[in-house]
């Protein structure tokens, strides 16, 4: 889930401290307030399902949401820039790691519950354990997620789906928090859900969302639960450290077909390589660096580029990459 603060400023005129000072200096002051939740220069490849990723200032692991909102505000205050993260699936983070607050929701944001068809889950509750739930409580709708890696937040954020749906389609409130630490609450019909995106949610913390859910029973469920993982077992390499599906799917096209037509199929820089099984994954095949995963990453849209003059969008999020390494990724050059 990728959030980042909007304090772009590099100097703080209060404390006349640059942008990683700033930074620093917070995470010492929340590490002596909440030593129990905050973790300095914690590495984030312990984070990633990538498995690679330098360190952060510091992670937070707020306890509630009334902590999370305190911090938050003291952050805002100090002009430290944060970032949220989910399950971290969908994110490549560089080898140098990342100035910033990181922040998880697996603790104050773990809630599910329902009402009669009506299922509240946490922004850090597991997709996965969403969809069990949903199942163990003859609740259908969402089964065609069973083996979406990452966070509910993560997938609201990014309108997560697969096969026949997105969880978009489902969403009839969400609970957020802005930077500033001020709750607010959004009607599914304005989070600006399309493919791949949630157009209004991307300047706010996900805390939790409301489904509406339809009436099942647990063993058609459970069925179809185990034949989506098994579709994803068959055609996803899942025994390799990866973040899903690299690039977004082309209007009319398929990303995976695109590059294996290209040849890139078992391309490797590093110890990243392009899987043999879906091109689609480039994965961690042998202790792979963030920058053997990135140039990787570039490679393949330059080859694809050339031959079907198709310019492939990134899915996956990069995390403390300079401008100058995104623009190579986000357009032709």
């Amino acid at each position: 889930m990728r959030v980042v603060s909007q304090q772009k400023a590099e100097k703080n005129p209060a404390a006349g401290m640059d942008k990683k000072e700033i930074v620093k200096q917070t995470a010492a002051l929340l590490a002596e307030r909440f030593p129990m939740r905050v973790r300095l220069n914690e590495p984030l490849k312990n984070h990633t399902t990538y498995k690679v990723g330098g360190p952060a200032a510091a992670i937070c692991i707020p306890a509630s949401r009334a902590e999370l909102q305190e911090i938050l505000k003291f952050c805002h205050q100090q002009q430290a820039a944060v970032y949220l993260l989910g399950s971290g699936s969908n994110i490549l983070v560089h080898d140098q790691g990342v100035d910033m607050l990181v922040f998880r929701l697996n603790k104050c944001c773990s809630e599910i519950s329902h009402t009669d068809n009506l299922v509240y889950a946490g922004a850090g509750v597991l997709v996965a354990e969403l969809v069990k739930y949903c199942e163990k409580h003859n609740l259908a709708g969402l089964d065609f997620m069973a083996g979406i890696p990452g966070t509910v937040g993560g997938a609201l954020r990014m309108n997560a789906g697969a096969f026949v749906g997105e969880i978009g389609d489902r969403v009839i409130l969400i609970d957020a928090m802005t930077y500033q630490g001020e709750y607010l609450t959004m009607k599914g019909d304005k989070a600006g859900f399309g493919y791949r995106r949630a157009n209004h949610l991307q300047d706010k913390i996900m805390l939790g969302c409301q489904l509406r859910m339809i009436q099942g029973t647990r063993e058609e469920l459970e069925s179809a639960r185990e034949g989506y993982l098994a579709q994803r077992a068959a055609k996803q390499p899942l025994d390799y450290g990866s973040c899903g599906s690299v690039f977004k799917r082309p209007p009319g096209q398929y990303a995976g077909t695109l590059i294996e037509k290209a040849g890139c199929k078992g391309l490797r820089i590093g110890g990243a390589m392009v899987s043999p099984k879906h091109a689609n994954f480039i994965i961690n095949y042998e202790n792979a660096t963030a920058q053997d995963i990135f140039q990787l990453i570039h490679k393949v849209q330059r080859m694809v580029f050339q031959q079907f003059n198709i310019w492939l969008e990134l899915e996956v999020k990069l995390v403390g990459f300079s401008d100058e390494e995104e623009k190579k990724v986000f357009k032709p050059n």
